[in-house]
């Protein structure tokens, strides 16, 4: 799927609330990164399910829709991996800790070759998600919650602080 294609799909999500680890769908046009960044507050999920992260958080299993407000997504990823675009340059990769308001994400971004690495901390701060990959999710405050995966798009607006190794 290119970035400018105009077909909107259904895509499998998953999406980490401050309370829940929710699994969707997603109407996405083009590519997660622009449906995730767009200026729609909102969006719409459907064949919702949700694993609770803290005590009284309610479990969820099929319901048909949701609608989730973008300004509360601690993170999100695609199940199945978007694979990159054709005209991309030569990446390199940097260590990065993210630590959100009750989550925390550690693992890498990845940036231009030819970009300067005192820029990178402002590069990944114009988009209000910005990609890390093969990260440690981590619920603060509740023992035995976290997780692996290979991707996540973290939210900077709910952002305590970035280190950048």
């Amino acid at each position: 799927m290119s970035a400018l294609n105009p077909n909107i799909v259904w895509a499998k999500v998953d999406v980490l609330t401050p309370y829940q680890r929710t699994t969707a769908e997603i109407q996405i046009r083009g590519r997660l990164r622009d449906t995730i960044n767009d200026p729609e507050p909102l969006f719409h999920l459907r064949n919702v399910s949700a694993e609770p992260l803290v005590p009284g958080a309610v479990p969820l299993n099929g319901v048909p829709e949701g609608l989730f407000n973008k300004a509360s997504v601690c993170g999100i990823r695609t199940i199945d991996i978007e694979p990159p675009l054709p005209d991309q340059p030569e990446q390199m990769r940097r260590f990065v800790m993210f630590q959100g308001t009750t989550f925390m994400v550690t693992g890498a971004c990845e940036f231009p070759k030819a970009s300067d690495p005192k820029m990178h901390g402002e590069l990944l701060m114009k988009s209000r998600f910005f990609p890390m990959v093969d990260v440690t999710v981590v619920i603060i405050g509740t023992a035995g919650k976290g997780w692996t995966q290979s991707t996540i798009m973290v939210n900077r607006d709910l952002m305590l602080a970035l280190y950048l190794g």
